[in-house]
């Protein structure tokens, strides 16, 4: 997913306001491994649950990779897990659910099968990987002008080392199980598989469970 050397080229910082629209369409384009932003029940939900906490309430460190005046990736990370937890649960998801209420929400055939899905997604994710090594967490995403310049090991060194400045024992990245791309990425930065968890989305027309690896590294 990334090789060879950092580009300079691409400039990398903190994120500003004015990237608000276009860290939430990378979101979008890159959602479930990329390209399938269109098959949301809810684009707009999704991006709100997914970026919100960063974008509007500063939940935790987020860069942006930008190349030629446009934001090409970013990298949002979460260094206090409780914060983040009551931001999601009091400040961005009523607000953003009942929004997709609103557009009709309750009325996507994708919505009722994931809530169906709902008792099987929960009995699946018993014991799963326990974190409290891992209490730091990242979602990193680039569009391909971008990839394989290093730009992605570029992001998580930064988050790393910030991290440690906060003296977390260790960080954690989920990613999709069939993202062979995104898994080679993580390993080549020495993050190791902690354990599998399912994916919460609605499943495919085949029925089967999808799942996402949780890989984490010590600092």
């Amino acid at each position: 997913m990334q090789a060879g050397r950092y580009n300079p080229a691409v400039e990398i910082r903190p994120y500003e306001p004015r990237d608000r629209s276009a860290v939430r369409e990378i979101c979008l384009a890159t959602a479930y491994g990329g390209g399938e932003g269109a098959g949301l029940p809810d684009p707009a939900l999704f991006t709100d649950l997914m970026m919100r906490a960063w974008t509007d309430f500063d939940a935790g460190p987020l860069w942006v990779a930008e190349q030629e005046g446009q934001v090409q990736g970013y990298l949002a990370g979460c260094l206090d897990s409780r914060r983040f937890a009551r931001l999601q649960t009091w400040r961005v998801a009523p607000p953003a659910v009942a929004r997709a209420v609103a557009r009709g929400l309750l009325l996507r055939s994708a919505v009722w099968r994931l809530l169906l899905g709902l008792p099987g997604f929960l009995a699946a994710s018993r014991g799963g990987p326990r974190l409290d090594d891992f209490p730091g967490e990242l979602h990193i995403n680039l569009l391909p002008p971008v990839r394989g310049h290093a730009v992605g090991s570029e992001l998580v060194e930064r988050f790393l080392s910030e991290a440690s400045r906060h003296d977390l024992p260790g960080v954690h990245a989920i990613v999709y199980e069939e993202n062979e791309g995104a898994r080679h990425f993580f390993e080549r930065l020495e993050f190791r598989p902690l354990g599998r968890q399912p994916a919460f989305r609605p499943p495919p027309a085949d029925g089967r469970r999808e799942w996402k690896i949780v890989y984490g590294r010590e600092l």
